[in-house]
């Protein structure tokens, strides 16, 4: 079995649906460019098979995922660019949402960063009551990265994105709920979304439900798409900031960050998005 193949399980686990298991847990199901590859493949492979009418996402070790793994940040922060292997991902960041079949994500644990990101791509968001969110990016001297802005405006509005993404906050699965970053609690996220998922497998048309779906997603995929290019367009000038030094140090060190006050050339443009 490759590494690749390592990183995710794929099983299905009732009938009609697949769940596909981030499986890193002796890094938290820390984002890498294998488990981004990886997952994606599985999106692919369960939306060929005609078997499976709804999807499940949830990570290994009773978490989700806390965000991208500190040791690609460490190397992007010694190198001032992400990782070229980015590039023969075929599939957009935005992936999930081009899915014509429901995803429900299983969350409990953390949720932080890129995997906040990918759980606001998924339909429906299940956790548990004592899971930790944060968007994390503000503390980290990073832009709003993977469509983060739009996400979460798509699920909770305007006002809570600003919050969440300018605070930084962390904060549990219960105010997640009362937000609308998610759609339910429950003390057993995934054994729920198991059997959401087989409720809607058993009885709702798989057409309708890849119809429903475009037409909910139709609204926000280009603002998705532009935020995730636009944060990306700036990345090598970030990753090579003493700003963003300070801000991972800050996190391998767990202590406060000790950040310098805005200077004039940082200031983005008013053309800029």
């Amino acid at each position: 079995m490759s590494e690749e193949q390592d990183v995710i399980v794929l099983t299905r686990d009732r009938p009609g649906t697949g769940t596909i298991t981030l499986n890193r847990p002796h890094r938290r199901n820390a984002w890498t460019v294998p488990l981004q590859r990886a997952y994606f493949g599985a999106l692919e492979e369960l939306t060929a098979d005609p078997d499976v009418r709804a999807i499940v996402v949830t990570g290994a070790g009773g978490t989700f995922c806390p965000g991208a793994d500190t040791q690609a940040l460490q190397v992007y922060s010694d190198t001032a660019t992400t990782n070229p292997e980015m590039a023969t991902i075929e599939q957009p960041e935005w992936f999930t949402l081009t899915v014509p079949k429901p995803v429900i994500a299983a969350i409990s644990g953390m949720c932080a960063g890129v995997g906040l990101a990918q759980a606001l791509m998924c339909d429906l968001r299940i956790t548990a009551p004592d899971t930790r969110f944060t968007t994390a990016f503000a503390r980290r001297a990073l832009p709003p990265m993977h469509g983060m802005g739009p996400l979460l405006a798509r699920a909770a509005g305007e006002s809570v994105a600003a919050d969440l993404l300018l605070t930084a906050r962390t904060f549990d699965g219960v105010e997640a709920h009362r937000l609308g970053v998610v759609n339910e609690i429950s003390d057993a996220p995934l054994e729920r979304a198991l059997d959401l998922a087989a409720e809607l497998a058993a009885t709702c048309a798989p057409s309708s439900l890849a119809t429903i779906k475009a037409h909910l997603v139709a609204p926000w995929l280009d603002r998705v798409r532009d935020a995730t290019e636009s944060a990306d367009a700036t990345l090598d000038d970030v990753l090579g900031s003493a700003d963003f030094r300070e801000g991972l140090a800050s996190l391998l060190e767990r202590r406060p960050p000790r950040f310098p006050p805005l200077s004039r050339d940082q200031i983005p443009h008013p053309q800029e998005k």
